[in-house]
């Protein structure tokens, strides 16, 4: 067995410091209400201190007998001092190996290695909690060379076949683990640049104005609400909302104070949304290096992912309504993640014409095809993209008119706007099929389109409803590996959707 390699110290404090983050509103709440914390009795202090005691002599223990030994096929993780828990992974079935630094990591200067793999769940397969910066960087490079040696040995033979005696022991580039050679590849081509993408601030601040991420808000408020609900309650004068809506409503009318809410809350929220989107892409770039993608972002919470571009599962190019106006998308990317609710982000914000060339730099094998060469949803289609929206909005239309009288009549221009988006997402449906790849395009809000290869669907279904089946509509689905949810298109034509079904259907072999 190889040299047993350790965690770094710092992480004995990280028990106390999970700890002492869990009381952060208590404290502040206290510093709030100008709470004379020298007033409490001696046994206050003694229990917090005997508390920190236990927590770091078990943080020690922990740290102990935290251990991980990188062998020649495989990476082993042992762990736990009451129990005993140890991991073994073989470096040909890790997807990415991942580098972050949470805000408690980032302020003591250490990071986090995750180890993805396909049987990962809710957490990565392998995590390394607490390495030098430095350390977790090589351990990266280690474990990503690795991992892709082991992919293909095949190829790495015929690499190391390939070199030509001309080539000096200097030139050779010989990736070593514990002394001994593991794998050779063959020269670098120095006069080849390897692609790159990283974004000024400008970009930035154009993506997060465009991006319309009112998801990422409402997890934002959520958290915030959930954290500090108290604190609010402590900060402003009893019942300040109400008496907030009461002084308003005394101002105007009810249905223009219904109107002014909504406009200044997506207001609020469109501004949160560029703070919470600058935060997270800043320093965004990505980086290829051989048969590796490097994508590094975020300023409080660094997140640095390495992959192989052949085990992507799927691309994703999603087009707002502001972007798409202007001929903007981005791309994401679906790769194996204990993080299944969110896709890697390859570019943030480029011009639709661009999109094929980055393609070509980083996921060679999939194609975005033309938007006229796409198959659309047919005619008969658009009653079941409309019928329920609109019955939804008819009736909240009448709700209105029955509480707020002549005043609630302003409701009915709801309905063009719902009819709008409904059409709208009736002609951004569509599929084809071309060459192994299937291309699905749909729309809720953002025009979606999704680019799947045949050996990464994992399960593909087919429903249709009684109605649709007399209309000869089919809504075609697909899941890939590591993404929590299908991609879908409802009420397409049954015969664009067999020829699918028929490709999917047959064996590998004739693929």
């Amino acid at each position: 067995m190889s040299e047993r390699r350790t965690l770094h110290p710092i992480y004995i404090l990280f028990g106390l410091l999970n700890t002492i983050k869990g009381f952060i509103p208590v404290i502040l709440i206290g510093l709030v209400r100008g709470k004379d914390w020298s007033g409490l009795a001696w046994y206050w202090y003694a229990g917090a201190s005997a508390l920190a005691a236990v927590i770091l002599v078990f943080s020690y223990l922990e740290w102990r007998r935290f251990g991980f030994w990188l062998e020649e096929d495989r990476i082993i993780i042992r762990k736990g001092w009451m129990f005993r828990d140890e991991k073994t992974i073989y470096y040909g079935r890790i997807h990415s190996v991942n580098v972050e630094q949470p805000f408690i990591q980032r302020i003591l200067r250490v990071a986090q290695v995750k180890i993805e793999t396909p049987g990962g769940n809710k957490k990565a397969d392998g995590i390394l909690p607490a390495l030098s910066l430095e350390a977790a960087n090589d351990i990266q490079q280690i474990l990503r060379r690795q991992a892709s040696s082991k992919a293909q040995p095949a190829d790495a033979a015929a690499l190391v076949n390939a070199v030509p005696e001309s080539v000096s022991a200097e030139q050779q580039l010989v990736v070593k683990m514990n002394d001994k050679p593991l794998t050779q590849a063959a020269p670098a081509e120095p006069s080849r640049k390897m692609p790159a993408i990283t974004l000024n601030a400008t970009q930035l601040i154009q993506a997060a104005a465009t991006s319309m991420n009112f998801g990422l808000v409402a997890a934002f408020m959520v958290g915030l609400f959930s954290l500090a609900d108290d604190l609010v309650n402590v900060l402003l004068p009893d019942h300040f909302f109400e008496n907030v809506v009461k002084d308003s409503a005394s101002l105007m009318t009810n249905f223009i104070l219904i109107f002014v809410l909504i406009v200044a809350g997506i207001g609020f929220a469109w501004l949160l949304s560029i703070v919470l989107y600058v935060l997270k892409y800043s320093g965004f770039s990505v980086k290829k290096d051989g048969r590796q993608i490097s994508v590094s972002y975020g300023l409080l919470e660094k997140k640095t992912f390495v992959f192989d571009p052949k085990k992507v599962q799927a691309v994703v190019i999603k087009e707002g309504l502001l972007r798409q106006a202007f001929g903007y998308a981005e791309i994401q990317l679906q790769i194996v993640s204990s993080d299944k609710k969110e896709q890697l982000m390859l570019h943030p914000f480029l011009k639709r014409s661009a999109i094929q060339q980055v393609l070509n730099d980083f996921v060679p094998q999939v194609k975005l095809p033309p938007n006229a060469h796409i198959t659309g949803a047919p005619k008969r289609a658009l009653l079941y993209y409309v019928r329920i929206e609109l019955l939804f909005t008819l009736l909240v239309c009448a709700a209105f008119i029955l509480f707020f009288k002549a005043g609630g009549l302003w409701s009915l221009l709801l309905v063009p706007i719902v009819l709008w988006w409904r059409k709208s997402s009736y002609n951004a449906a569509g599929v084809k099929l071309d060459e192994g790849q299937l291309t699905l395009r749909n729309r809720f809000v953002s025009r979606t389109t999704y680019l799947i290869r045949r050996p990464q669907i994992q399960t593909m279904r087919v429903n249709r409803t009684i109605g649709q089946q007399r209309k000869k509509l089919l809504t075609l689905s697909v899941r890939t590996m590591g993404s929590p949810f299908d991609y879908s298109v409802k009420c397409l034509d049954r015969k664009d959707v067999e020829p699918v079904w028929h490709w999917y259907s047959r064996s590998q072999r004739k693929t």
